[in-house]
């Protein structure tokens, strides 16, 4: 679905931001509800989530392949280690690479979903009234998390390691439940927000530890890519866009 069929598919229901079913007042009392069962899950995952799941779970859906990455990464048959002098500390250091990447793969799998889950509850009338930017928001915030799943994939096939196709299975469960609970556009967007969130605070706690550079590299763009998303939920939520001075790594989920 491109955007220009998204629009038209929304117009008989799309509200104004200011007026009627979609006012700031909605917004703000639909919000602040379904974030703190999934903040949980992130901050109590550090001992379960000591290395990415790639099975267990529905998929969520969107493909892996066919996009074109921004980010050129390196596809050697093996992970570079980031110039480590010692062959132990070279497997140390790809090893926790490839848990890094697993774990940010599964995280992009798991936006993905659940944007595609938002994109056709509002195309079937579930979200009430959908402003056209809230929508176009979704289809594009979508596709960034493809191709980012797209380039870590890249770098696991390049490494020999499989693609991660399953979402991150400790937050999974958590994000279905309270999807299931979403009525409106603010629902769905304080649930967003909250992965937003997340994942920028697991890029952002992962890249002092990544030793590849390449992998160093498409974190950094990525995070502030997912860091971009929450400001726009926060000013969808009437919040302000950028509340924090520094980023924060207590929603980070450990690899």
């Amino acid at each position: 679905m491109n955007n220009n069929d998204l629009d038209t598919t929304n117009n008989s229901t799309i509200g104004s931001m200011t007026s009627g079913p979609f006012s700031r007042r909605k917004l703000l009392a639909g919000a602040g509800i379904l974030g703190a069962a999934l903040v949980a899950a992130a901050c109590g995952s550090d001992d379960k989530n000591t290395s990415a799941s790639t099975g267990g779970t529905t998929p969520a859906a969107g493909s892996t392949g066919g996009s074109t990455a921004d980010t050129t990464m390196t596809t050697d048959t093996t992970m570079t280690t980031g110039g480590t002098d010692t062959t132990a500390g070279a497997t140390d250091g790809a090893a926790t690479d490839l848990k890094i990447v697993n774990l940010a793969a599964g995280l992009e799998v798991l936006a993905v979903g659940t944007y595609k889950a938002a994109l056709d509850a509002a195309t079937a009338g579930s979200l009430g009234a959908v402003p056209p930017a809230v929508a176009t928001f979704v289809q594009t915030a979508m596709d960034h998390h493809q191709q980012h799943l797209d380039a870590w994939n890249k770098v696991l096939s390049g490494g020999g390691a499989p693609e991660v196709t399953e979402p991150n299975a400790t937050l999974k469960p958590v994000v279905d439940e309270a999807f299931g609970k979403v009525t409106d556009v603010a629902g769905a967007a304080t649930l967003a927000l909250m992965l937003e969130q997340i994942a920028a605070a697991t890029y952002q706690s992962a890249i002092p530890v990544i030793t590849d550079k390449d992998a160093i590299t498409l974190a950094g763009s990525i995070q502030i890519i997912d860091a971009q998303h929450a400001a726009v939920l926060n000013f969808v939520l009437g919040n302000y866009p950028v509340p924090d001075t520094f980023g924060k790594l207590d929603q980070a989920v450990a690899a």
